[in-house]
This record gives structure tokens, C-alpha cells and sequence, in this order.
């Protein structure tokens, strides 16, 4: 039987017999808003909820930006109380700055035995050199042994990654690599039509039978919630 990770969110556990397979590498994908960053947040906290280690790693927002929604959130105290216990570890840089210092947060997640989650928001900045939506062989070629590269370094260090990405048509060929080399995705979506309708759906999940259809989630102060499609 598969080791399972929870995901903090329970309905999207049962979507997937019951979590993440363990060890995995599992893609987040949608647009700018769709609540990415929040889901997250969830995965982050279950992982510190079960005693396990979680490291946060935002290369898009400031911290200041991180704390402005956890005080909008039921559940924003209950995160910086993991971080004072050292369960929770959170980095906010610039992609530029992160190059500078990734060594050594890289250094500690490989020494600390008991770091088990990562999460890496948005990884779509570790191929920014891309100067436009088309690529040539040759880029893929280095983009895809980039992968292959990180990919072995988060399966020897028995980790379990989740790699957020941001979807549109300037990452559209990297996100193709990308979702190839992942053990799983889930997308979110959203639909405006005089209101937001957000969707939730999982187009892939290695040894698992997920989930075959879309189904709808909101967002409160609780965070995410996915509905019946009952």
C-alpha cells in the first residue's frame, strides 16, 4: 500500500485515497488569484500538525504580504505559532536574492533530518532566463536536465515537494516540461461570470486513482473549501 501525506484540505484527501503519495513531487497550477498560495498554506500546516517539519519558500510575495493574510485568516495565529516551534519555516525573497542565499537554505533542509515538506511558491522563477514563450530544443534540453537534477536531489533527501506554478502562455512551454517530470498535478481554475466560480481538478496522480471531474471550492477565513458535487 502507498504511504499517504494529508494535504490539510479533507475533501481533496478523499479525491486522492486519502493524500499525496509520499516522497512525491506534486505540481500546483492556475492563474494569478486563484488561491495557489493558500492552498500552500494548508499543505504546509498539516505537515506541522503531524509533528513533521515544513519549509515555505516564497519567491514571488514579501512577508509582509504573507502576514496580511494570515491576520485575515481563522487560522494565521496557529501558523506563527508553528514558526516560534521551529515546525514551520518561512523564507520570502526575490527570485534575484534567493540565488544568493539558496545554498544555504538548501544546506539545512539536507542536515535537518526532520524537514519532511517543502514548498517552493512560485518555482516558475527558477526559469526566468526564458526571454519569451518559445524555446528552442536546445533550452529544453537544459530545462529538462535542470529538472531531472532537482528532481533526484528531493527523492534522495526523501522530501515531499510541492512545486506551485503560475499559469499562463509565457510559461506554457516550461509548464509542459515541468507537469511531464511531476508525480502529480492539481490545477485550479476560475470562472467569471458576474461571480467567481473556482474549480479544483487533478489531472494526474501517480499510484492513485484520483478524482475524475472538476468540482467547485470556495474561500473564507477558514481557507479553502471544496463542495460536493452532490
Amino acid at each position: 500500500m502507498i504511504k499517504r501525506i494529508n494535504t490539510g484540505i479533507k475533501k481533496l484527501d478523499s479525491m486522492i485515497e486519502g493524500g499525496f503519495p509520499d516522497d512525491s513531487v506534486i505540481g500546483l497550477i492556475g492563474p494569478a488569484g486563484v488561491g495557489k498560495s493558500l492552498f500552500a498554506i494548508h499543505y504546509v500546516l498539516a505537515g506541522a500538525k503531524n509533528g513533521e517539519k515544513s519549509v515555505y519558500i516564497n519567491l514571488e510575495e514579501p512577508r509582509t504580504n504573507i502576514d496580511k493574510v494570515m491576520q485575515t485568516m481563522n487560522f494565521g495565529k496557529e501558523y506563527t505559532t508553528f514558526e516560534k516551534k521551529n515546525k514551520i519555516k518561512t523564507y520570502c525573497f526575490d527570485y534575484n536574492d534567493f540565488e544568493t542565499v539558496a545554498y544555504k537554505i538548501f544546506k539545512t533542509i539536507k542536515e535537518d533530518k526532520k524537514i519532511k515538506r517543502i514548498v517552493i511558491d512560485s518555482f516558475n522563477g527558477f526559469f526566468s532566463y526564458y526571454k519569451s514563450s518559445q524555446i528552442s530544443d536546445e533550452e529544453k534540453k537544459s530545462a529538462r536536465k535542470i529538472l531531472s537534477n532537482a528532481f533526484s536531489l528531493f527523492k534522495r533527501e526523501g522530501l515531499s515537494i510541492l512545486l506551485v506554478l503560475e499559469k499562463n502562455d509565457f510559461v506554457k512551454e516550461i509548464n509542459s516540461l515541468l507537469t511531464f517530470k511531476i508525480d502529480g498535478l492539481v490545477e485550479l481554475d476560475y470562472i467569471s461570470l458576474g461571480s467567481i466560480e473556482r474549480r479544483i481538478f487533478i489531472p494526474k496522480m501517480r499510484w492513485t486513482k484520483q478524482y475524475d471531474t472538476s468540482l467547485m471550492f470556495n474561500i473564507s477565513k477558514k481557507g479553502i473549501k471544496i463542495l460536493n458535487d452532490e
